[in-house]
């Protein structure tokens, strides 16, 4: 999916000849209004001359030659006008179809973005589904790499970094990482563990159980009237 970035670069490079576009059609605009303006000055001075003519009751073919003038004039005026309405309208569009596109873009990355929170949540809800069940086997991940200044905050006293939407694991409260082994008890409250933090340095035979839960099973037995049982913690193979 195109980040927000990528749609910003491929707009502002299609609106990069926007600038020079509409400043040629201004300007193209303000010398048909100036053509326009002279024109109109003439047709002012050939209407008072038709008055003059009138009024002095001179000969019929100069004032028709003043009205065909005028008529000339003024057709060029409506001409002229024309293209100015033209020029507007095609600015006009040119304007809109920029607007048009970043709409559209707007939305689409909207969507995109609305996608990839959707498909983030679902992973989130099978990641939590999965936590809930016990694993037959011992699950081990890839060590994470190391972080660095540029990446994001890491956790005090660990090179790591922190994604807020990772679950967490182990009495430790840290992600998952190395390698990593799950309590045979069905309803601990932790299931997984690193190696490091339960002292083990590779796999055990048997069923295993964590110290929270070997402790609370100790207790029960003492309660119960029975001796403590020896740890039930196996030692590392």
């Amino acid at each position: 999916h195109a980040t927000m970035s990528t749609y910003l670069e491929n707009y502002l490079e299609s609106v990069s000849t926007l600038p020079a576009e509409l400043q040629r059609n201004f300007g193209l605009i303000r010398e048909l209004d100036e053509k326009s303006s002279g024109l109109m000055v003439d047709v002012e001075q050939y209407i008072t001359e038709f008055q003059r003519s009138n009024h002095q009751k001179i000969t019929d073919q100069y004032p028709e030659e003043t009205v065909k003038r005028l008529r000339t004039n003024l057709q060029t005026c409506m001409e002229l006008g024309d293209e100015k309405v033209a020029l507007a309208v095609q600015t006009y569009e040119l304007v809109d179809k920029h607007i048009r596109r970043l709409d559209q873009d707007l939305k689409k990355f909207e969507h995109e973005l609305s996608q990839q929170q959707k498909q983030h949540s679902q992973a989130a809800n099978n990641l939590s589904k999965a936590k809930g069940k016990r694993p037959l086997a011992e699950k081990t991940k890839s060590p994470r790499p190391p972080s660095t200044r540029s990446q994001a905050p890491v956790a005090a006293g660990f090179d790591m970094p922190i994604d807020p939407n990772e679950p967490t694991y182990c009495t430790c409260g840290r992600v998952s990482f190395g390698q990593m082994i799950g309590c045979d008890n069905p309803d601990c409250p932790i299931e997984w563990f690193h190696f490091e933090c339960v002292g083990l340095t590779g796999a055990v035979k048997g069923k295993w159980y964590c110290p929270v839960c070997t402790s609370k099973r100790q207790k029960e037995k003492s309660l119960k009237g029975g001796a403590p049982s020896a740890p039930s913690t196996p030692a590392p193979k």
